[in-house]
């Protein structure tokens, strides 16, 4: 069997939005997608909740297959098929998915596994999910990690920054007290209250 092309161009799980470039192949091809797609939340989940979820519950691999076929055979297929061959009770049947599925980047074979992987993974972006093998996070750790996100997404924002904002922000206020009062305004910093 030839190596299949490993570089696959698609839309985001995280963040259809975005396209990013993935290999379905990889260990775990989701965590991969959100550091491309939201590497600011990445960056942060890593930070406030451990250890990125792995694609089985606990494990890259499960330790054996239902069928009893080596766990290696499941990485010669893509990411959306290797829980349903890992639960498939033939062997006939995982190795004809994985001569079937295995060069074939958008295969999906649909399982509760592959659900489950999914959920973990979007929980642990999110900070609902939380490795259950990484050591506790504190408070000013998690408040760290928030305000560096913040800062990655909208520019370091210390106290010297705000009070530099504060005649604008007051300037603003005014216009937007003119117009309301008014209908009509004569331009910011002109408006009285």
């Amino acid at each position: 069997m030839s190596t299949p092309n490993r570089a696959v161009t698609q839309r985001s799980t995280f963040a259809p939005e975005k396209t990013i470039t993935l290999d379905p192949w990889s260990v775990n091809p989701l965590l991969d997608d959100a550091e491309q797609a939201q590497p600011a939340l990445t960056a942060m989940a890593h930070k406030s909740n451990g250890d990125p979820p792995s694609m089985f519950e606990s494990v890259d691999l499960p330790p054996f297959t239902a069928s009893g076929v080596d766990p290696q055979h499941l990485t010669r297929l893509p990411f959306r098929t290797r829980h349903a061959a890992a639960t498939e009770s033939s062997p006939a049947a995982v190795m004809r998915m994985v001569e079937t599925h295995g060069p074939n980047p958008d295969a999906q074979a649909p399982s509760p596994g592959l659900d489950e992987y999914r959920n973990r993974m979007s929980g642990w972006l999110r900070g609902t999910w939380t490795n259950p093998n990484a050591p506790a996070v504190d408070a000013s750790t998690q408040e760290a990690a928030a305000a560096d996100l913040y800062d990655s997404m909208f520019g370091a924002s210390d106290a010297a920054t705000v009070a530099k904002r504060a005649p604008m922000n007051a300037a603003a206020a005014d216009f937007a007290a003119q117009r309301a009062k008014t209908g009509k305004y004569s331009g910011i910093g002109k408006a009285q209250r």
